[in-house]
């Protein structure tokens, strides 16, 4: 799917331009819900010796409840990524932060987990359907967006509840 030739690489830049169906499994288990496909515009070149670099665009809309009232919320994300993919044995096996490894011996380099990192980590945290929403009522659970709920709202105790407890004789 997201796989990149590196013999390809090496001659010229690749392009790589793919829609991932919002069911794909790369996004199960990440808690986030595609409502629409994954518009992927990568172009990978080689630079250096043993080291691609690879830039492009990620488009989607995703679908997350609205934190105050739970109803389904569409955001769009359009993020500008850079990879870049290292030899791993360079910087002894350990490659870290900003920087991937390219995966020894072999002819393809899999960009699957570099994209559905980005996708992730441009995912708004939380969602709100609107500055004004109201949310759900505290004790009956009833969207208040929709109209006033029928419960009686619990009196806050009082600090002098306390004293209607004695008695004096």
């Amino acid at each position: 799917m997201l796989k990149l030739s590196l013999a390809a690489v090496d001659r010229e830049e690749v392009r790589i331009q793919e829609q991932v169906p919002p069911d794909d499994p790369m996004f199960e288990g990440t808690g986030v819900e595609l409502a629409t496909p994954l518009d992927v515009d990568l172009a990978a070149r080689s630079v250096g010796e043993d080291s691609i670099f690879v830039r492009g665009t990620l488009r989607t809309t995703v679908r997350q409840p609205c934190r105050r009232c739970l109803s389904p919320v569409e955001l769009k994300v359009d993020e500008t990524v850079d990879f870049l993919f290292a030899d791993a044995s360079e910087e002894g096996d350990d490659v870290d932060g900003e920087v991937y490894a390219i995966p020894p011996r072999g002819d393809e380099l899999d960009l699957t987990d570099a994209v559905r990192e980005q996708v992730l980590l441009n995912v708004p945290q939380f969602a709100l359907c609107g500055e004004e929403c109201r949310g759900l009522c505290p004790t009956c659970g009833a969207n208040l967006n929709e109209g006033a709920c029928e419960c009686v709202p619990e009196a806050a105790p009082s600090p002098w509840d306390a004293l209607k407890k004695i008695k004096l004789d």
